[in-house]
């Protein structure tokens, strides 16, 4: 009843204090050394016939020390209290409560206030940008200060992290961006627009980051992933003054080619069409420009590039090596802007802005080549005697239609055309064009709807007067998909759904002129579809350790109309007689496969500055490029899988270990790997691939295993910056059929025909000052394989070799070094005009590496090795980027 009355005594407090000022003065005598004050109070209310009213938890432990002589009872009771944290009132003559003072109070509620505040957690949404363009900015970091909180901004660069409820500080960085500190005092969920300023410093370091955040590679649960900002790329020695994508992406650890002039890249033991190249969703089938030369990415309309060697998200299929996913950038939603280059061989530009302010912008983007000089410089006479030329075209729309909806349009076009000696044209486009819809339902929820369109189309003209004649073949790709992004506390989860229509036209001639000899022939074309379904969730299960786990569920069907053969089952596969042939109506399915390819990736935390992860993939390719020359030609063609042809499964498993040092700014990292193909497609001796009605008598499906260990150093800031790798890669095939003619080299494993076992590569950048950086790369590689000629024999005086088992003999090692000078213009922020010079020179030392082989006989003498160089001399160049 007392605490009751002590309550009711609180809230009046106020009202009846002027009253309690009036009561009698009591005395009070007595010594008291660590007395409990509950014993004081006692002794008091008995001796001054006063009731003293408190509550015992607040009195219970205090002890107090103090000497009266005849003290009056306020004097002496606000001596007793002194230090204890109560506070006393005179309520009336004969009543004194006893509570806690009142900033204790306070202090206490304000402690309290902190504690729930603490253990409430608020959401933290919004959008990182670029500050200058208002352009969405994907894969930004957002770390929580001093936790390991974080995430990542998606590809609209929205992002979602709960807090505690509070005061809280959010670090955003990004590649080529100053670091920025976000002040956060919230009590209720928040929304926040972030602009991110580029860094006066972006161009001064070559920077390369295994993701965006400095120690990502660390964090982040995916082993093999590389992600490049076009920064980095600027730093690496141009060819002929153009920054190429691709030449980057081959500096990388565990990528390769077989040499200059070569299309496309190798990754981790896979061959060139076993990598899904993505242009804003679209593939492209083929991703150089001039045979090799160039790549097909024009660096002023490209945001970023990520690669994939291992540790693939289940959002990608059809591939069974890698994925490079290329972006293109946003136009600016402030104002008009352009950037370009002009070079030795290539001119480029670039023009964006908006269209309505902040809310609808554009970005278009050329780059044509006037490179017929540079081929009279060339080692080969028929390049020597050669004309050559290519552009390409690019463009963006995007419209934010509110906070939760957006919607983009993007597109590309390109065309190469190649005159050999002047008698063979070569000409090959490639168009694509996408369209994404992108609507938030919550800030959790977000929903991606595309349609993607892509095609590929070759056309060969002969000129020869009696061999006049157009061969065209291509592939034509559509496809619908819904993607959509679900994140929670400690959960990202990724799944959705696709489709896709394959168009194959397999080729066709027609002579194109009246003395052509040529008879007219169309191949069938070819229909396949490809429907697919995923789920990928990456989660933390505790601060050490991270899972990502994903799942893919693909259906592929070869449809009609078209014609299956049946052979018969006892012959060897290339004397194979037809015995019967089943005719398929249009839309009929010829074939299925189907399978799940499930993945996973575990990341496990050693301490702040090293980790180690372990992942699998299974990924099914249902399409094939179909070539018998070491490289890619514009010729080879691409083929369904079908009755006779099977999908290739790729099954691979990697460890990793990563370790940063010196506040990250130096990444060390290695990885092996190992990778068994099933269904890999070789040729049989002797096969034609041109327009061969029964290709499939002359592929032999084989078994392929790779392995290999990738080392990697990167110092990613200061005067002196840049990366090295050594890589140690194999690639083994085994084609071991029933029949003698379904074997290659016995039924053993030999060597794939990019297989290249040791690759260093060296990318360095030194500033000298302020505004002149020197750069230099440097590449080594094992010789490639090559089937060779062992003895020959004489018809009729002419020399016939007689090769030996494929693949077991080299061409000598590949070595290269470039070097780089560039100038830059003073960066400040509203500069109206920015200029930079670029000086290279690429194969400074005019090593002669060779591309082919090929044997030479002569009268009564072996045969001697030639070698073919395509660059066998240095290539100075000079550009000028300008930005404005």
């Amino acid at each position: 009843m007392r605490y009751i009355f002590t309550a009711l005594l609180f809230w009046c407090i106020t009202a009846n204090s002027a009253s309690a000022q009036q009561i009698p003065e009591k005395l009070v005598t007595g010594t008291y050394a660590q007395t409990p004050l509950t014993q004081v109070l006692q002794a008091w209310q008995a001796q001054q016939n006063v009731a003293f009213y408190y509550n015992p938890e607040w009195t219970d432990t205090v002890q107090v020390a103090a000497s009266f002589t005849n003290e009056p009872l306020p004097q002496a009771l606000e001596q007793l209290l002194k230090n204890s944290g109560l506070e006393f009132i005179l309520y009336d003559e004969g009543s004194v409560v006893i509570l806690p003072s009142r900033t204790k109070l306070a202090q206490q509620k304000a402690k309290e206030e902190a504690a729930k505040a603490v253990a409430r957690k608020i959401k933290v949404t919004g959008t990182i940008k670029d500050a200058k363009t208002n352009e969405a900015i994907a894969g930004a970091s957002i770390l929580l200060e001093g936790t390991q909180n974080g995430t990542l901004s998606d590809a609209n660069g929205r992002f979602s992290l709960t807090i505690p409820a509070g005061e809280s500080n959010l670090i955003i960085t990004y590649l080529g961006y100053e670091k920025d500190i976000r002040n956060v005092y919230s009590q209720k969920d928040v929304d926040l627009p972030i602009g991110i300023f580029t860094t006066s410093e972006q161009l001064k370091e070559v920077k390369i980051f295994g993701d965006r955040a400095p120690d990502q590679n660390i964090e982040s649960v995916q082993s093999g992933i590389t992600k490049m900002d076009i920064a980095g790329f600027k730093k690496i020695p141009a060819f002929l003054g153009e920054v190429d994508v691709i030449k980057g992406i081959k500096l990388l650890p565990g990528v390769s080619s077989i040499g200059e002039a070569a299309t496309g890249f190798n990754v981790r033991g896979g061959s060139v069409d076993q990598n899904l190249v993505l242009l804003d969703d679209a593939p492209i089938f083929n991703s150089s420009h001039l045979f090799g030369f160039f790549s097909v990415f024009n660096p002023n309309a490209v945001s970023d590039v990520t690669l994939y060697r291992g540790g693939i998200p289940a959002q990608y299929g059809g591939r069974i090596s890698s994925v490079l996913d290329v972006k293109q950038k946003e136009g600016n939603y402030k104002k008009f802007a352009g950037n370009g280059g002009i070079g030795v061989v290539s001119s480029r530009m670039a023009l964006e802005g908006p269209i309505i302010k902040d809310k609808t912008s554009f970005v278009v983007a050329g780059r044509a080549s006037y490179s017929d000089w540079l081929l009279g410089y060339m080692p080969n006479i028929s390049l020597r005697n050669s004309t050559a030329s290519f552009y390409d075209l690019s463009a963006k729309l995007t419209h934010k239609i509110n906070d939760k909806n957006k919607l983009s349009i993007s597109g590309y076009r390109s065309r190469d055309e190649f005159g050999l000696a002047g008698d063979t044209l070569y000409n090959w486009t490639s168009t694509t064009g996408t369209i994404k819809y992108s609507r938030y339902f919550t800030d959790n929820l977000v929903m991606d709807l595309s349609g993607v369109y892509s095609n590929y189309d070759l056309h060969y003209l002969n000129q020869e007067e009696n061999n006049a004649s157009d061969y065209s073949n291509g592939i034509e790709y559509k496809n619908i998909k819904a993607d959509f992004l679900y994140t929670r506390e400690k959960h990202q989860v990724n799944f959705g759904a696709s489709s896709i229509k394959y168009s194959f036209r397999p080729g066709e001639i027609k002579p194109n002129s009246g003395e052509s000899q040529i008879q007219p022939l169309a191949l069938p074309q070819e229909q396949s579809v490809e429907t697919a379904l995923y789920l990928n969730d990456e989660f933390a299960i505790s601060p050490k350790v991270t899972l990502m786990v994903g799942l893919r569920y693909s259906l592929f069907a070869n449809i009609g109309a078209g014609d299956v053969y049946t052979y018969a089952p006892d012959e060897p596969k290339k004397e194979r007689t037809i015995t019967d042939t089943t005719t398929y109506t249009s839309g009929e399915i010829i074939k299925t496969y189907q399978g799940l390819e499930p993945r996973f990736s575990l990341k496990y935390s050693l301490d702040d500055q090293s980790s180690v992860k372990l992942g699998y993939n299974r990924n099914r390719q249902y399409v094939h490029l179909i070539s018998n020359t070491a490289s890619v030609s514009p010729i080879d063609i691409w083929k369904t899988s079908n009755t006779h042809i099977a999908p290739q499964i790729g099954d691979q498993v990697s460890l990793g270990y990563f370790r940063n040092f010196s506040n990250n700014n130096f990444e060390t990292s290695i990885e092996g790997y190992y990778k068994h193909i099933s269904n890999i497609l070789d040729y049989k001796d002797g096969a034609n691939l041109f327009l061969n009605e029964t290709l499939e008598a002359d592929l032999l499906p084989g078994k392929g295993k790779a392995y290999g260990l990738e080392v990697a150093l990167n110092k990613k800031s200061g005067i002196v910056s840049g990366w090295m790798s050594y890589t140690y890669a194999r690639t083994m095939i085994s084609v071991n059929g029933n029949a003698p003619s379904e074997k290659i080299n016995d039924g053993n494993y030999y060597p794939a025909s990019f297989d290249k076992p040791h690759t260093f590569n060296f990318v360095g950048s030194y500033q000298v000052r302020k505004r002149i950086v020197w750069s230099a790369n440097f590449t080594y590689s094992t010789g490639r394989a090559i089937t060779a000629p062992t003895s020959y024999y004489i018809i009729d005086g002419h020399f016939v070799p007689n090769y030996g088992e494929r693949n077991q003999y080299r061409i000598p090692d590949y070595h290269r070094l470039d070097l780089s000078l560039a100038i830059y213009t003073n960066y400040k922020r509203d500069k109206k005009w920015e200029g930079n010079w670029n000086i290279s020179v690429y194969n400074v030392y005019s090593r002669k590496n060779p591309y082919s082989v090929f044997f030479k006989h002569s009268y009564g003498s072996p045969a001697r090795m030639q070698k073919l160089s395509v660059v066998g001399v240095p290539l100075p160049s000079v550009s000028y980027d300008f930005r404005f």
